[in-house]
C-alpha cells in the first residue's frame, strides 16, 4: 500500500499493489475496521465528500484483511457496491480456481488528501502452479468515483479453468 500525507495533514492511500493467491471470505471484520470505513466515508473529517459516499477499500478486505484507514478512501456508494465489487468477485474466482492475480491500483485525486476522482485498476493473472501468465487476461478498468459506473465481468469458472490449463500446458 502506498500512502502520502495530504495538504490537510492526513495520511491517505494513493494506490498500491497486491498479489492475490487466497481469498478470506469467512473472516469477520473487526470493529476497528468497520469504524475506519465510517470515518473514511466522512472524508476522515477533513475531505469534502458526497452524501452517497462509503468507506471503500482500495484492496478488498477479503484479500488483505484489516488494514484500517491506510486501505480506505471516500468512494461513491454505488461504485463501491456494484462495479467495484463485480471486479473484485472476478479476481476472487481466479484465485479460487488456481490462479494468482496481481493488481495495481492508483487513486487519482486533484490534490493529495482529497477524495479521488478516478480509481485506475490494472491486473494480470498467472497460473499458481506454473507461474505462467494467463494469455489474453487483463483485469481492471478506470472508474470515475461517481454513480452510474459499470464493470462487465469477462471471465467465469469455465473460462478461468481453461486459461489456467492452457498456461500450464505450455
Amino acid at each position: 500500500m502506498t500512502t502520502a500525507f495530504g495538504e490537510n495533514g492526513v495520511e491517505v492511500p494513493v494506490g498500491g499493489k497486491v498479489v492475490i493467491g487466497e481469498v478470506f471470505d469467512r473472516v469477520d471484520r473487526p470493529g476497528a475496521e468497520e469504524a475506519a470505513q465510517k470515518w473514511a466515508a466522512r472524508g476522515q473529517g477533513v475531505q469534502e465528500v458526497f452524501d452517497t459516499d462509503q468507506g471503500g477499500h482500495v484492496f478488498g478486505f477479503r484479500f488483505v484483511l484489516a488494514q484500517g484507514l491506510r486501505n480506505m478512501f471516500a468512494q461513491d456508494g454505488h461504485s463501491n457496491t456494484q462495479p467495484y465489487r463485480v471486479m473484485e468477485n472476478e479476481w476472487a474466482d481466479f484465485a479460487r480456481y488456481g490462479a494468482r492475480v496481481e493488481v495495481t491500483i492508483d487513486l487519482d485525486a486533484p490534490v493529495v488528501g482529497e477524495r479521488p476522482e478516478e480509481v485506475i485498476v490494472a491486473g494480470r493473472a498467472y497460473s499458481a502452479a506454473s507461474g505462467r501468465p494467463l494469455l489474453g487476461v487483463k483485469l481492471g478498468d478506470t472508474f470515475d468515483n461517481k454513480s452510474r459506473q459499470t464493470y462487465t465481468r469477462q471471465y467465469y469458472k469455465r473460462e478461468i479453468l481453461s486459461r489456467i490449463e492452457r498456461a500450464d500446458a505450455i
